[in-house]
């Protein structure tokens, strides 16, 4: 068996700041996944707490009219991390006039070049794939002040297996099969399809500044009217143990900040916070980090605030 990159499109810059680009999935060898790098490029003065992930809004494969994946950009990070082990490309970068780069994959087996488990595009009559942008999601897009217009650049690239011995006979479906907004508290009862077998669920409950448990005190997962509970837990405890089994991911993030500022980090838990100045006479240090924020200082060395980004 052979591997090899079918590159979709490279670097790619969009004219537009929002709309949706549809790729032919045109080969005959079957893909085990398809890579993604998404940039953009601040304005000429900053681009504060506007994070590219949250302006990549759906990732699709589709067949037609068939769905066989379809997530936002953070969840499919979310699901490369929680599949693999492995984190998805983070690096911020809020300085005038430079780039965001961050990535994830695609994996429609249990890992890359996954022989059992891929998606084999002669099984389907019109493959394609579908990635909608607005980076105007968060903050109006700016020539100073937020993401500049038309810089959008899309990386796309299929991870092809060619010369297998049989061809996958099945693959990895991936898509949101809920959502909703909460009251104030109550329960939500979700029915799930039973014509397919899990192999994960993944649940996330948003609201900025606060954990997954300050939303969702409880989840249950029962069959047969109660006959079989797999699971019925409290969020805080199990949150917990996933942070033991999964680990921790690093991020890179540039920031363009003042003292007093609050700075936002993809990481929903309490994030471990290292900051090195790149401006000469600054001392920075964190108050507090907690719920994906932490609260930055910065002093110089008389002991002064520094209320300049």
């Amino acid at each position: 068996m052979r591997y090899r990159d079918g590159v979709l499109c490279e670097e790619e810059t969009q004219s537009a700041d929002a709309s949706t680009k549809t790729i032919e999935l045109a080969f005959d060898d079957p893909i085990s996944a398809i890579a993604f790098e998404f940039q953009a490029q601040n304005g000429t003065t900053m681009n504060q707490n506007n994070p590219l992930s949250m302006c990549v809004t759906e990732v699709q494969v589709v067949d037609g009219s068939d769905v066989l994946a379809k997530m936002s950009f953070e969840q499919l990070q979310a699901m490369e991390f929680y599949k693999i082990g492995k984190q998805p490309q983070l690096r911020i970068d809020e300085s005038g006039s430079d780039y965001t780069v961050m990535g994830a994959m695609l994996l429609f087996g249990r890992h890359l070049w996954d022989t059992e488990f891929a998606l084999d595009p002669k099984r389907f009559n019109n493959l394609k794939l579908k990635i909608t942008w607005n980076l105007a999601a968060i903050r109006a897009v700016s020539a100073t002040t937020a993401w500049a217009t038309g810089t959008f650049k899309i990386t796309a690239v299929a991870k092809i297996m060619e010369d297998m011995p049989a061809p996958p006979s099945k693959f990895l479906m991936q898509k949101e099969l809920d959502s909703w907004t909460s009251g104030t508290s109550g329960d939500r009862r979700i029915e799930l399809p039973v014509d397919k077998a899990y192999r994960m669920l993944m649940l996330r409950a948003y609201v900025a500044g606060n954990d997954i448990d300050e939303n969702i005190s409880d989840i249950k997962l029962t069959l047969d009217t109660d006959k079989f509970i797999p699971l019925d837990r409290k969020v805080k405890q199990y949150d917990s143990e996933m942070a033991k089994m999964y680990g921790s991911i690093v991020l890179w993030k540039r920031l363009f900040a003042t003292s007093g500022d609050i700075v936002w980090v993809p990481q929903n838990k309490e994030p471990q916070v290292n900051i090195r100045p790149i401006a000469a006479d600054v001392i920075p240090f964190y108050n507090w980090a907690w719920s994906g924020r932490f609260e930055l200082y910065l002093e110089d060395y008389s002991s002064s605030a520094i209320s300049s980004d």
